[in-house]
């Protein structure tokens, strides 16, 4: 089973584009999965890879 995480947590991750076109429905685009979530929502990821800081 997947782990679930909070699409909070993706801002951190490699694998997503956040979109913040429209403040009240960010949206964020999980580029392995090929799919789109809303920020705020609880989702199944094993892809998840933290940035590096600069």
């Amino acid at each position: 089973m997947a782990n679930m995480i909070i699409t909070s947590e993706c801002e951190q991750c490699i694998h997503s584009t956040i979109n913040e076109e429209d403040k009240a429905r960010v949206k964020v685009y999980c580029n392995v999965k090929d799919k789109t979530y809303y920020f705020g929502q609880c989702i199944p990821c094993d892809y998840r890879e933290i940035r590096k800081k600069e």
